[in-house]
């Protein structure tokens, strides 16, 4: 009876259907929606992890780029090849040595599929970038300490010739300029002032050994000058032969001979048979006739009878001719 008298029932019931399909196809558009939300997600996901992985992949590459540069640079080659004996901290060179040995972390990819793969490899890309900003730092500090202690070396070796040569140079203005140059710690200034101090120094020893020279050269002369007048005022003096000659003649009963008169301080010589010569109070005699003579007597040439000179003695008895 309600459905005869309530018009409205089966309009409800028709109703129904209509309904459920509808419920059906929201349900379904809200799947359909969700699945292509979540995948939208994951690719916004996807994205911004991968844009985050390349960015620190970027800063890793600039890193090492930073670091090669400045292990290439002319001031970390110097200081590399600065030997220890030049700095005054041995350990500052092996420092240096290991910090341009250091080995690079590997480049990252960002070849992950996923969000979280490409996540990871992001952090292991910043993580390399912080050990390869370490390890520039290293490198620049170790190079800084080198050069400082190079520098500590130059300025001791420069104060300690400063020291060795005071009194010992040419010009003491160039010792002026070391010590000024060596207060101030600069190294272009220490190594041209201490040039200009060894360059005075060797000066002045040249001019010492050449003044030292003349001096002995005019000792050596005063002392031949003097050895000479010495000699000039002590000559070798003693009676001479003066006046006398020698002549030849005959005596009586003689074959003949030689003779001669005069002798030294006033003595005479006279001639006889065979004569000989005797001498006065004078000492010896020197020859003032022919060919000189020798131990004092005259010098009388030779004869037929004696071949050599006559020096004071002479025979070829008997009857011949006699000389003494």
């Amino acid at each position: 009876m309600d459905e005869e008298g309530n018009p409205e029932v089966p309009e409800r019931r028709n109703r129904r259907p209509i309904i459920v399909v509808v419920a059906i196809v929201a349900v379904a558009a809200l799947a359909i929606g969700g699945i292509y939300g979540y995948r939208a997600y994951e690719g916004h996901k996807m994205s911004v992890a991968r844009q985050a992985c390349q960015s620190a992949v970027a800063d890793q590459t600039k890193a090492v780029k930073a670091y090669r540069a400045l292990l290439g640079s002319d001031g970390i080659v110097a200081a590399l090849r600065t030997d220890v004996k030049s700095v005054k901290n041995a350990r500052t060179v092996d420092t240096l040595s290991k910090a341009a040995e250091a080995e690079l972390p590997a480049m990252v990819k960002c070849d992950a599929s996923k969000s979280a793969g490409l996540d990871a490899a992001a952090t292991k890309a910043g993580k390399a970038v912080k050990t390869v900003k370490a390890d520039v730092k290293a490198l620049d500090a170790a190079a800084k300490a080198v050069e400082a202690s190079r520098l500590d070396k130059t300025v001791a070796n420069a104060e300690a010739l400063y020291k060795a040569t005071d009194g010992k140079v040419q010009d003491d203005k160039t010792r002026e300029a070391l010590a000024k140059a060596v207060k101030a710690r600069d190294a272009k200034a220490i190594a041209k002032a201490v040039k200009a101090v060894n360059d005075s120094k060797a000066a002045k020893e040249k001019a010492d050994a050449e003044a030292k020279a003349r001096a002995e050269q005019e000792t050596q002369a005063q002392a031949a000058s003097g050895g000479s007048q010495s000699a000039g005022g002590s000559g070798y003096s003693s009676s001479s032969y003066s006046g006398g000659t020698a002549s030849a003649g005959r005596s009586s009963g003689s074959t003949g001979g030689w003779s001669y008169s005069g002798g030294a301080a006033g003595g005479s010589a006279s001639s006889g048979n065979g004569g000989g010569a005797s001498g006065g109070n004078g000492g010896s005699t020197s020859s003032t006739g022919n060919g000189g003579s020798t131990g004092g007597t005259p010098s009388i040439p030779s004869t037929s009878g004696c071949t050599t000179s006559i020096t004071g003695e002479c025979s070829t008895a008997p009857g011949g001719e006699v000389w003494w």
